[in-house]
């Protein structure tokens, strides 16, 4: 009795190895253009694209989007479908910004669906700097 219970939690230890190794695979079904940007330095209201490649076979949906004080984003295709890039536009904005250096972050989740029909996400943080003279 003990020798099947041992194989079968050995069999379950196996399948969520196998679970774990398919949600690795599929978070890398997202490809950010950067992971940082220096806007250098600022006066006026500026902008930068952050691309985002859907590099898996299922759509990839850009979910949550933290921003911080003073910046904004529009996000131009929230459902990118494979083989197809999407665009994010992080504005920094010197109204709402403390005049001297900054650094920032935008963190993005987005969203797909593994082989099995799971749902799996994936956050990454965006770093920019620069200095605001106002």
């Amino acid at each position: 009795m003990k020798y099947k219970s041992v194989h079968i939690l050995f069999l379950f230890i196996l399948i969520g190895s196998f679970s774990a190794f398919a949600q690795v695979e599929d978070n890398a079904s997202r490809s950010i253009s950067e992971k940082s940007f220096d806007f250098g330095i600022l006066k006026n209201l500026t902008e930068h694209k952050i691309l985002i490649k859907n590099t898996g076979k299922y759509d990839l949906i850009v979910g949550e989007i933290f921003v911080p004080k003073g910046v904004g984003v529009t996000v131009l295709k929230r459902r990118i479908k494979p083989g197809e890039t999407g665009i994010i536009i992080v504005t920094i904005d010197p109204r709402y910004m403390d005049e001297g250096s900054f650094q920032k972050q935008v963190v993005v989740t987005t969203y797909t669906r593994n082989d099995n029909g799971t749902r799996i996400s994936f956050t990454k943080a965006y770093g920019f700097k620069g200095q605001m003279l106002k």
